[in-house]
């Protein structure tokens, strides 16, 4: 249908049609036309040249919406007693054509997708004739989808990352057009184990980053050094990898309050070096529960990707018992793993860890990923999204080449190449999209 719709000639034959004579895109009839007086309408049929379109539009949402500018030529005479309107035959939606100021035999309108179903859509070109019908001059054709999201993140664990790796990450990047949530780690300020130069210089890649547009959000694992700086006694146990440092204990060792005091501590050390307070945050290990939640919601983050799907993770069980296909959710207040009222957006890291993977191991991975995404060619029917994770520090030749096949495995479903319906958006962008 699309392709069909592509080829249309930009010109179409004037054609005097009762307006409900043709039926709509899905089956759907739009409404009969009726005689209006205050429109002289037409002697006849004008000839109209309707602009170019993009191939695929999507269902706004509240971080994301284009209308549909229509541009259409009138070289044979003023359409002005004709009424000249657009109309999509989905909904039925109409919205005169404005004559451009500068191009008198240009008129243009801006078309709202709201309310409109997904699929193959149609709009055609609308003028009022002095019979009372109305003619449809001409018509173009698009696909209509829900979006889907994905969102890269990159953790920062709390020790040294080097500029190789830092390198690399920005590359992979900038070469795909991919924003990055960089989520930061204030540890390396309170711990001897990374110099003040190397912490110094992972500050000012990541603030660049920031600068260029990425999000910078917050990353706390459960190192002893870091806890105690922040005032609490710190725990060695329980723990996934049996490490006595800290990294390895859950966040769900520590109670609400004492999650609250982690936070904290970690928005005031990002303050004092100059970073913009965070909105999102993941905690490490994939550990998270109710309390911590709670906690996180509280200190004014308005989204969380700790969630994973059900499993285990090293000697521990994750607390989380989501499907491997999880959508973005509000949790509950007393359930982590249920829908609630709590005012912070769950985005479960169901895209996969791209650490340890190089571009041919991660292709089982990436045919995952794609399997829960509309087909390339097909609109979506519903909103989804897919949260991958990797680690700055981490991101060597191999690891990058992984990083690369499996970002770039979406390609044919990008919406910023006229492909699909896929945008490629940071965690904060995709709370607002969810409406938070």
């Amino acid at each position: 249908m699309l392709a069909i719709g592509l080829a249309l000639a930009s010109c179409v034959p004037p054609a005097t049609l009762p307006a409900a004579s043709t039926p709509a895109a899905g089956g759907q009839n739009p409404p009969t036309a009726t005689a209006n007086p205050t429109i002289p309408g037409l002697a006849q049929a004008p000839h109209a040249i309707f602009g170019p379109l993009r191939a695929w539009y999507l269902v706004p949402d509240p971080a994301f919406r284009e209308d549909v500018h229509v541009a259409v030529t009138f070289p044979d005479g003023d359409p002005t007693d004709g009424r000249p309107r657009a109309r999509l035959r989905s909904n039925g939606r109409l919205v005169d054509l404005v004559r451009s100021r500068d191009l008198p035999a240009s008129w243009q309108a801006e078309l709202p997708l709201d309310g409109a179903p997904p699929g193959d859509q149609r709009i055609e070109i609308l003028v009022r004739l002095r019979d009372g019908t109305d003619a449809s001059l001409a018509t173009r054709d698009f696909v209509l989808s829900a979006p889907e999201y994905v969102v890269w993140t990159l953790d920062f664990e709390g020790d040294a990352s080097g500029d190789a790796e830092l390198a690399n990450t920005a590359a992979i990047a900038d070469g795909l057009r991919v924003p990055m949530t960089i989520m930061w780690n204030p540890r390396v300020w309170t711990t001897t184990q990374v110099s003040p130069a190397r912490a110094e210089a992972m500050l000012a890649w990541t603030k660049a980053r920031g600068s260029a547009g990425d999000e910078i959000a917050l990353h706390l694992h459960m190192w002893t050094d870091y806890v105690r700086a922040a005032g609490l006694v710190p725990r060695t146990v329980p723990s996934w990898a049996g490490r006595l440092d800290g990294y390895d204990v859950p966040m769900t060792a520590y109670n609400e309050i004492e999650t609250r005091t982690l936070l904290d501590h970690a928005l005031r050390l990002m303050a004092d070096h100059g970073l913009s307070r965070p909105l999102t945050f993941r905690a490490g290990g994939d550990f998270a529960n109710a309390e911590n939640l709670r906690a996180v919601a509280a200190a004014g983050f308005v989204a969380d990707c700790t969630a994973v799907p059900a499993g285990t993770f090293g000697r521990l069980t994750w607390p989380w018992t989501l499907a491997p296909d999880a959508q973005p959710y509000r949790p509950s207040r007393d359930d982590a793993n249920k829908p609630g009222d709590l005012p912070l957006l769950e985005a479960p890291t169901i895209g996969g860890n791209t650490y340890g993977y190089d571009a041919r191991t991660i292709q089982p991975i990436a045919r995952t990923d794609l399997s829960n995404l509309a087909a390339a060619g097909q609109p979506a029917k519903e909103r989804r999204a897919i949260t991958v994770v990797s680690h700055p520090g981490t991101i060597d030749a191999s690891e990058r080449a992984a990083i690369e096949a499996l970002l770039g495995a979406f390609a044919p479903l990008r919406y910023d190449r006229d492909t699909g319906p896929l945008r490629f958006v940071t965690l904060a962008q995709l709370a607002k999209a969810y409406g938070l």
